[in-house]
């Protein structure tokens, strides 16, 4: 195809078998912003909500206003927001008040339980994987020299390491239409687009100017105090345009998109520096609910310990959202460094109610980076593996307009499109039914249940 435009880190084509290496986006979080995670007892509410009101607390409720004032409001006085949908409450008082106001809580049965509340990222510091940017040249080409010839060892030349080393080259960037993701998950071959299912991506915003988005945004909220829906960082931008990207992009780039004929809904719960908190996350996750979303992707996350049980609070947002005829798509987590450690499956990925993603890359193996099982408990569960190593999608234009990106955050929005693509063909398709169809038509692709799933997911 002559005259196509390729983005600044484009010059190796789809699969960035040369100049730029790609970036892996790490999924993963750490710390606490010293507020209080609060469940209550939906049936003795009050009684929860009087402990804190003895405190003279401000308190700030989405029964009132919508999710985002309520949340603003957090940061102009009040002390206190109730998310109603969910029973669940953020405080921030004097540590020595807000214990003594949980322990009345939980004697009067009107408080469940209460923890710091928690840091999410889509990017930043903390055990993300290294980047493939920070490996030399040399060094990347020796390390695969040497798996070829120990492979071809053990194998007596049966695995064509010659011929492996061919197909990694990439192919003629004039001749390729559709990213490799695209291809390997069928949605090239498939006659569905996503019209008419609601679609939200919760991440860092979008790029609403960006040439692919154009009149494609049917909302969008910003949920980070100070900031508008514009993406600044990258991280949300890419993930909307894999889930929701156009049929044909701007400037010849490749199809990107699962979804392009759905309709888009961005909830910036990340700051332009790729973090949030359980404030801006559950705030984003009550306004998807209640715009009806059959589909939320969520390309976010925290690290947890092995063995460490799943969050109580998301597990239950996450059946609230399976009722209501949504389901919630969580990226895994990138802390593992295959094969010497493989990290857990991050937070909220591993409650039992959201559907945890995997990364693999062009050849059907796991990720290097990729998180899985890694409890005995209840959780944790990897239930499907998307494409997410080398992936092409939309970046803010400031940023080049497209890039590589890798990472499950990546995989994530694959499946969430193909997810939607999955609802468009059949009205009956929605929460644990959508769940259902795609662990059932998942492609199979060999590894471990507790690495992938149910395999790589395929379109209807």
């Amino acid at each position: 195809m002559p005259g196509r435009k390729r983005s600044r880190s484009n010059q190796g084509g789809v699969g960035g078998g040369g100049g730029d290496r790609p970036r892996i986006m790490p999924v993963g979080g750490g710390g606490t912003t010293g507020a209080t995670v609060v469940r209550l007892n939906r049936e003795a509410r009050h009684r929860g909500l009087g402990a804190f009101e003895d405190m003279k607390l401000r308190i700030a409720s989405t029964a009132d206003v919508t999710a985002e004032a309520a949340l603003a409001s957090t940061f102009d006085g009040a002390d206190m927001i109730v998310f109603e949908r969910f029973g669940i409450a953020i405080v921030q008082a004097d540590p020595d008040r807000m214990a003594a106001a949980v322990s009345a809580g939980v004697a009067e049965h009107g408080v469940v339980s209460a923890r710091p509340e928690r840091i999410y990222r889509a990017i930043g510091a903390g055990r993300g994987p290294r980047t493939l940017a920070g490996a030399s040249r040399d060094y990347l080409l020796g390390y695969r020299a040497g798996v070829d010839a120990l492979v071809e060892d053990l194998l007596g030349g049966e695995a064509g390491g010659a011929g492996a080393r061919r197909a990694e080259e990439p192919q003629d960037p004039e001749e390729i239409t559709e990213t490799w993701g695209l291809r390997a998950t069928g949605v090239t071959g498939s006659c569905f687009s996503g019209r008419g299912i609601k679609v939200a991506i919760l991440d860092t915003g979008i790029d609403a100017g960006h040439p692919d988005f154009e009149g494609r945004i049917v909302a969008s909220k910003s949920f980070i105090p100070d900031e508008t829906v514009e993406d600044a960082q990258g991280h949300g931008t890419h993930c909307a345009g894999t889930a929701c990207g156009p049929m044909q992009p701007a400037e010849n780039q490749p199809r990107y998109g699962v979804a392009y004929g759905a309709e888009l809904y961005v909830g910036k719960v990340l700051s332009n520096q790729g973090l949030g908190s359980d404030r801006t996350v559950i705030a984003g996750l009550e306004w998807a609910l209640n715009e009806g979303c059959q589909v939320i992707s969520m390309s976010l996350g925290a690290a947890v310990a092995i063995n460490q049980p799943f969050d109580e609070n998301y597990e239950l947002i996450g059946q609230d959202a399976l009722r209501s005829g949504s389901l919630l798509v969580a990226a895994a987590g990138n802390e593992s460094r295959r094969p010497t450690f493989v990290a857990p499956v991050g937070s909220p990925a591993n409650c039992p109610s959201i559907f945890a993603v995997a990364a693999v890359d062009r050849f059907d193996a796991v990720a290097f980076f990729s998180c899985a099982k890694r409890t005995m408990h209840p959780g944790g569960e990897i239930n499907i593996a998307g494409p997410g190593v080398d992936v092409l999608s939309s970046m803010p234009r400031a940023l080049g307009g497209w890039d590589f990106l890798s990472g499950t955050s990546m995989a994530t929005p694959h499946v969430a499109g193909i997810a939607a693509l999955y609802a468009e063909s059949d009205p009956g398709l929605r929460g644990m039914a959508l769940w259902g169809a795609l662990v059932k038509n998942a492609r199979h692709i060999g590894g471990e249940v507790a690495d992938v799933g149910a395999g790589l997911v395929y379109a209807p």
